[in-house]
């Protein structure tokens, strides 16, 4: 929960405050991190001084779904949402994987891009003035060496 509250408000001000707020509330919960911990694969990158970072993945479908890749802005640059994002999609066990971002979100699409992943759909949110979401996917040929 920490790495969410740290996270959301630098990353997604440019979608501004509401935004922020119903997705603190809505995936960073109490409720919706056990949840996420009963349905899904949880990481935590960990330096020195405790937890950087978080990722999930959702391995019930055919298509394996990274909900979750969050590093605190401190440890940004350091290869630790790297390394937690190579091994999701190793735990993805070479199926295809999918994930999503908030447009608008230009440093999650460059670090998407530059780890194999490409668009595949956008989705208009439901509220008025909120972003829409970008929807990616690797496929097992787009994993270096295979």
């Amino acid at each position: 929960m920490a790495i969410g509250h740290q996270t959301w408000p630098p990353t997604y001000a440019f979608a501004g405050e509401d935004y922020i707020t119903h997705g603190l509330a809505t995936w960073w919960s109490a409720e919706a991190v056990e949840r996420s911990l009963r349905n899904t694969t949880v990481l935590i990158a960990e330096d020195e001084h405790g937890a950087i970072g978080t990722g999930n993945i959702d391995l019930r479908a055919a298509t394996a779904i990274i909900w979750k890749l969050y590093v605190v802005q401190h440890a940004q640059g350091t290869g630790a949402g790297s390394a937690l994002l190579t091994e999701l999609v190793h735990l993805a066990g070479g199926a295809a994987v999918r994930l999503e971002y908030t447009d608008g979100n230009t440093r999650a699409a460059r670090f998407y891009a530059a780890h194999g992943f490409t668009e595949i759909k956008r989705e208009p949110s439901d509220r008025p003035g909120w972003p829409d979401t970008v929807w990616l996917e690797r496929s097992i040929d787009d994993i270096p060496g295979r």
